[in-house]
């Protein structure tokens, strides 16, 4: 076999003219309509930017995908953004890519954390995964991983994440001229900006669109770092932002943002230049993904005369999300009133109501709202502590149980006794009516999906008494040659149409026949019993010796990256140049110590 692949995301085309003999095969199976989802069928003048969704565990996944989204995002175990989150194995990340590139959607990898020097080993290791799993591309923070992925993994895509800071047009242009496709925007973008950005590029602009936002510049923050070391750039932040703080004697939630909600600004933003719409929760729940993405593919696929009504719909349906107030952000162009709301607690979660009487295990407040047997809810203490998470089994009534209450006065049975104070807040997280596909039904849904066929052409030849078989797939060239008992043909010789109708059938094997060409045949037949036996044996070699020849290939590629670790560019007698700060210019003596080549002045207005 000769290595000659292309990249994996580009499609191969049919040829529409098939030269002489040539007959292309049939045509690849369309996806299966997603189960729970109705028939989309976009409007004239609907908001045209691919959908994209968070997943972070395999509930999430199916919510996004039966919700309506186009894309998905999602972390491995190592090197997330959300650490915390469930994430996936690279088992879970080929069957996932599978799936969703069945049902013509894509799947891009959160490799977005800063990496240290002793994970780059295991950092090539995760990007051969996203390789072998055909990821349609990886969102990255850390040069490290764009070094790796440009020089040894180069048909992966690559996106810059909103931790690179991407807030001018400078700063896109240097990303198109380092191979990226893709810049993730800083949200602290306004939309006039935004659209001066696209008019100073062609690359694929991508930003938030809803979700929880961080205090800090493009989430470049070091407050849980230094607070109790948990480093937010390595996908562990402790969200001391949420917590309350006291400032002239008086308590609020200061350093905690509210929720960003663009769901009105979907065509300004379109018409700005954005072509990929972004929903952050890769810590949210199922239920969470598929009412915000639902909301939002409403809106997207409503024609404009209709979008005020179904964005009323929608905005009702967000109000199930349980997330925080929302906000527009920065979007408008000056930084909003409603950016944060110190008075409120940073929780996210809809407000029931604070807790009036504790009673061992049971616990009774006044509810805003309806709760039910399957409700989540959640008790944050007054102290600001982490809140305790319970799921609704047992609700009281004056006259007895109940299946439902509220609003109102409610009582619950909690698994927990004497955990709970007077004055602390109920939250609910997730209602009896939530996606409640578990992670178990999810997986068998993914093994039900076949290995994506791969476009096969073949040219066949016929000698005497040897058939031989010349295959391109996937870049590479095969070739195997049969035995065969032949008879002149009195009529219905044999031609390339007869032989596309057996070689279509590849039975078991991933491979879809997408031409095939066959000259100067000569005029005779071949027992159709012979040549089926012909097809399995030749698709079963084939099968082998390409995952053999694939394997072979990823392996040395993985084996250049690991080398390419330990080469260095400098010299056995490079030294490195020593740089010094000075605070102003009374330390410019400095500039006097031996072996400083260097020294940094800051500047000020």
């Amino acid at each position: 076999m000769t290595d000659n692949r292309a990249r994996h995301h580009n499609r191969t085309k049919r040829n529409p003219g098939a030269k002489q003999e040539a007959v292309t095969g049939s045509k690849a199976q369309g996806p299966q309509k997603l189960q729970g989802t109705q028939e989309v069928r976009k409007a004239e003048g609907a908001v045209k930017a691919e959908l994209l969704a968070p997943a972070g565990s395999m509930e999430a996944f199916f919510a996004a995908m039966e919700a309506g989204a186009d894309a998905v995002y999602c972390g491995l175990h190592s090197f997330s953004a959300r650490a915390k989150a469930k994430n996936f194995s690279p088992q879970d990340l080929s069957a996932m890519t599978a799936y969703a590139h069945a049902h013509e959607r894509k799947v891009f990898v959160t490799i977005n954390t800063l990496i240290k020097e002793a994970e780059l080993p295991e950092l090539v290791e995760m990007l051969a995964a996203v390789s072998a799993a055909r990821a349609d591309g990886i969102i990255l923070q850390d040069m490290a991983v764009w070094r790796l992925a440009r020089e040894y993994f180069p048909e992966i895509e690559l996106h810059a994440s909103t931790q690179m800071t991407v807030h001018n047009a400078a700063g896109v242009r240097q990303l198109e001229q380092m191979g990226f496709e893709r810049a993730v925007l800083a949200r602290e973008l306004s939309l006039e900006e935004i659209t001066h950005i696209r008019s100073q590029t062609r690359m694929q602009l991508e930003h938030f669109i809803h979700g929880a936002m961080c205090f800090s510049f493009s989430g470049q923050c070091m407050f849980s770092s230094y607070l109790g070391g948990k480093s937010g750039n390595r996908g562990r932040c402790a969200q001391p932002c949420r917590r309350r703080y006291s400032v002239g004697g008086k308590h609020g939630y200061y350093f905690s943002p509210n929720d960003l909600s663009v769901i009105d600004l979907l065509p300004e933003l379109a018409q700005a230049g954005v072509s990929s719409f972004k929903i952050e929760g890769r810590m949210k729940s199922a239920e969470y993904v598929h009412n915000v993405v639902g909301a939002y593919r409403m809106v997207m696929d409503a024609a404009p005369a209709q979008r005020a009504a179904v964005g009323e719909k929608a905005r009702q349906l967000l109000k199930h999300s349980f997330g925080r107030t929302p906000t527009q952000g920065f979007l408008g162009g000056e930084q909003s009133a409603d950016m944060a709301t110190p008075q409120r607690r940073g929780s996210t979660g809809r407000f029931l109501g604070d807790v009036t009487r504790v009673d061992g295990g049971r616990l009774s407040f006044k509810s805003r709202d309806t709760v039910r047997l399957g409700d989540r809810i959640r008790v944050q203490p007054r102290n600001d502590q982490v809140g305790t998470a319970f799921t609704l089994k047992q609700l009281f009534a004056p006259k007895g149980k109940a299946s439902a209450l509220g609003p109102g006065l409610v009582c619950v049975e909690t698994p927990f006794r004497d955990r709970f104070r007077l004055g602390d807040a109920v939250y609910k997280v997730s209602s009896q009516q939530a996606f409640s596909m578990s992670d178990p039904a999810c997986r068998r849904r993914l093994q039900q999906v076949k290995p994506p066929a791969q476009p096969l052409k073949l040219e066949v030849q016929l000698q005497e008494n040897s058939l031989a078989l010349h295959a391109r797939i996937a870049g590479l060239e095969w070739t195997r040659t049969y035995a065969v008992e032949s008879f002149p043909a009195e009529q219905s010789p044999l031609d390339a149409a007869t032989l596309t109708q057996v070689f279509e059938q590849s039975g078991e094997y991933p491979f879809r026949l997408e031409q095939l060409r066959a000259e100067n045949l000569p005029v005779v037949i071949i027992p159709p019993k012979q040549l089926k036996q012909i097809r399995r044996d030749f698709y079963a070699e084939l099968g082998t010796d390409l995952a053999a020849e694939v394997t072979r290939q990823r392996n040395q590629q993985r084996r250049r990256a690991l080398e390419g670790l330990h080469a260095t560019e400098q010299g056995e007698d490079f030294t490195p140049d020593t740089s010094l700060i000075v605070k102003d210019l009374r330390e410019m003596r400095a500039a006097q110590t031996p072996g400083v080549d260097r020294i940094i002045v800051p500047l000020s207005a």
